[in-house]
């Protein structure tokens, strides 16, 4: 058994998940598995995914929570990491998470992210997300970025999984269970890259405000909840 399972959930990705799949071959450990769990993608994501990750699997999903979740369901690895197809981990990611997780009272965890090649406004606005974020689970909202967050499969398994219903903010339902259990630790010294494609489509106000209401809405699940995609 190893001891990560990374899980990518992708659908129409080529611009971006070789570069994400790239870097996570390059992690200072060794022990994990990547999964990339596609959604039914039309152009070259699963021919580009199929040269680095270990497992593949290409099936139809209604949300990202339904995507990592069937990713999950392939998973080996003790702690499952969910990573987006459009982010870079640094290196030293999975080592630091590793050390974290020695710590039989931690569950999962997070850490910063900040757009690659950001200018300085867009990066501020990521750092203030990435504060909110530090302080989420002291006020019991939640404490995780989707793009790169960890936990104990053990846990992801008795909560059962990501909530498939909620579609924005879905990571946060899930560290708010999560917490039942232990603590969920938000890491300040480790930061992923992010391609800044939504501040470029969406600008920086709608980008903000989508994760503002996004968070409101995981504690009460909209039927007509929608997160816009943007390749």
């Amino acid at each position: 058994m190893v001891r990560f399972s990374v899980i990518i959930p992708a659908f129409n990705e080529e611009k971006y998940i070789a570069k994400t799949l790239t870097a996570l071959r390059r992690q200072t450990i060794g022990d994990f598995e990547i999964i990339v769990k596609d959604g039914g993608s039309r152009d070259r994501t699963v021919e580009i995914a199929r040269k680095h990750a270990d497992k593949v699997v290409s099936q139809r999903d209604f949300s990202a929570a339904d995507a990592r979740n069937q990713g999950a369901s392939q998973a080996s690895g003790d702690i499952l990491v969910f990573v987006d197809a459009d982010t870079v981990l640094p290196p030293h990611a999975l080592e630091r998470f590793a050390d974290l997780m020695k710590n039989d009272d931690v569950v999962g965890g997070s850490c910063r992210k900040v757009p690659e090649g950001g200018d300085v406004l867009n990066r501020f606005i990521y750092e203030f997300v990435n504060v909110s974020t530090f302080f989420s689970p002291y006020l019991r909202v939640g404490g995780a970025h989707g793009n790169c967050m960890f936990i104990k499969r053990s846990v992801f398994n008795k909560i059962g999984g990501f909530n498939p219903k909620i579609k924005i903010a879905e990571e946060q339902e899930l560290v708010r269970s999560a917490m039942k259990f232990g603590k969920f630790v938000f890491l300040l010294d480790t930061c992923v890259l992010e391609s800044p494609r939504r501040i470029r489509e969406w600008g920086r106000l709608k980008l903000y405000v989508t994760w503002l209401v996004g968070t409101y809405s995981s504690f009460k699940v909209w039927e007509k909840q929608m997160y816009e995609k943007v390749r």
